[in-house]
């Protein structure tokens, strides 16, 4: 028997833009289904370890493959788009490529482009068939980060506290305080190093921009470890909801960021988790 269009697509071991697909569909209905929000090409590029900038290759061949799909089992005909999901780290929309996908999309406004993203994946958050896809074409869904060794290392409090309270993380701290563009924040109107929060928690910086955009910075050196990696990360949850909480109480409505700031590189299981939780983080920042 004819393997379907869609598998043959897919499963296409001579192509490397099948086996990034491969990849991805998991990632995309885990979006669809636990997060319900976008996410940025990056996030996606990250969550899978793909390297290269021909990620909008990757998302075209995903659109072959459903609608391929789509045409061969009826049952799946109402099977929404997942592209829409994976937006510009700017402009927050998806980029014109999405044309491919939606035919008049690089023509409309911006307003209309959002308003079309916002119907397209409402339509994939309520889509209640995504296992049965993952069935069909033959995938594993996608199970999130295993980090249980560092969570385990954490609770109890044997990661590299050394790593937060050293040399080396001073130096990078101190960086970022006098060199805040290096990590893209702009327009600063005021920054503390130490900034302590009403919790008692101490942020390693703090910048209050021209806008009032208050940002906590948490930063974690090159001899950080993972599990200290991984504390981060929930660190930067805990400030955004203190400072969001500090913010409320006064009546005030200023917009808050949190950010895990690394000398060394994000290991992707970590970057898995700071993606599902909104943690937005910059790796590999070099003191010049």
């Amino acid at each position: 028997m004819k393997e379907p269009k869609y598998l043959s697509i897919l499963h296409n071991s001579s192509s490397k833009n099948a086996m990034w697909a491969c990849k991805m569909i998991p990632v995309l209905i885990h979006w669809a289904t636990v997060s319900k929000s976008p996410h940025t090409y990056s996030e996606l590029s990250k969550e899978v370890g793909h390297h290269t900038d021909q990620i909008g290759r990757v998302l075209g061949l995903i659109d072959d493959v459903f609608k391929a799909l789509k045409k061969a089992c009826p049952e799946f005909k109402d099977m929404p788009t997942l592209n829409c999901l994976v937006i510009n780290k700017t402009t927050k929309l998806p980029s014109n490529g999405f044309d491919y996908v939606s035919h008049d999309y690089s023509s409309l406004t911006d307003e209309q482009k959002n308003d079309q993203m916002k119907r397209l994946n409402s339509e994939a958050y309520y889509y209640d068939r995504w296992q049965d896809v993952l069935d069909e074409l033959k995938l594993t869904p996608y199970n999130g980060s295993d980090n249980k060794v560092y969570e385990n290392t954490i609770r109890k409090g044997t990661y590299s506290k050394h790593g937060s309270e050293g040399i080396k993380h001073k130096a990078l701290k101190e960086y970022i305080y006098d060199h805040p563009e290096c990590i893209g924040i702009k327009n600063v109107k005021h920054k503390e190093m130490e900034h302590i929060l009403l919790s008692g928690d101490r942020l390693d910086v703090y910048f209050i921009l021209k806008d009032d955009t208050q940002i906590a910075v948490e930063v974690k050196s090159s001899i950080s470890d993972n599990a200290d990696i991984l504390r981060g990360v929930y660190q930067c949850v805990k400030y955004n909801a203190i400072l969001n909480a500090e913010q409320s109480v006064k009546g005030m409505h200023c917009p808050i960021k949190a950010l895990l700031v690394l000398e060394g590189k994000m290991p992707m299981s970590i970057a898995s988790d700071a993606i599902a939780l909104h943690i937005n983080f910059k790796e590999n920042i070099k003191l010049i």
